[in-house]
């Protein structure tokens, strides 16, 4: 097998593997929806209500990712998270999670995040869908 093929094949094995696990799944979706504020990377991480969710952000975000903020300051932020229950079985999962948001400058602000897992008939596991409430 050739050198580029063998290394396009590991890395699509350890691409599934990390979505086999519900657990890793809903750590790297807040990981890059809340902690990087990453909808392109967060969107790999989803299905259903969720995906169509993250679509219709960036779609309405676009031109704010392109530079036009149009003389808006952007704050940055910085987003602590913490995995409070991980429950479920089957085909289904819910992820519960503490946020802890810092923007830069002073403040804090707590959520809690609700994330419910769907595993896809290939066996990944998926964010169907996710909300937030304040604290």
């Amino acid at each position: 097998m050739h050198r580029k093929a063998f290394s396009a094949l590991l890395l699509s094995f350890t691409a599934c593997g990390g979505m086999k696990d519900p657990a890793a799944v809903a750590d790297k979706f807040v990981d890059k929806y809340y902690v990087e504020s990453d909808q392109d990377r967060a969107l790999p991480f989803t299905t259903g209500v969720a995906e169509m969710h993250l679509k219709d952000e960036l779609r309405l975000t676009a031109e704010a990712r392109r530079g036009q903020t149009g003389g808006m300051q952007v704050r940055q932020v910085r987003v602590y998270y913490t995995r409070k229950a991980l429950s479920g079985e089957g085909a289904g999962r819910e992820a519960d999670y503490d946020l802890d948001i810092r923007p830069q400058g002073g403040g804090e602000l707590h959520r809690d995040a609700h994330l419910r897992l769907a595993r896809e008939p290939d066996g990944t596991w998926r964010v169907a869908d996710f909300s937030e409430t304040q604290k």
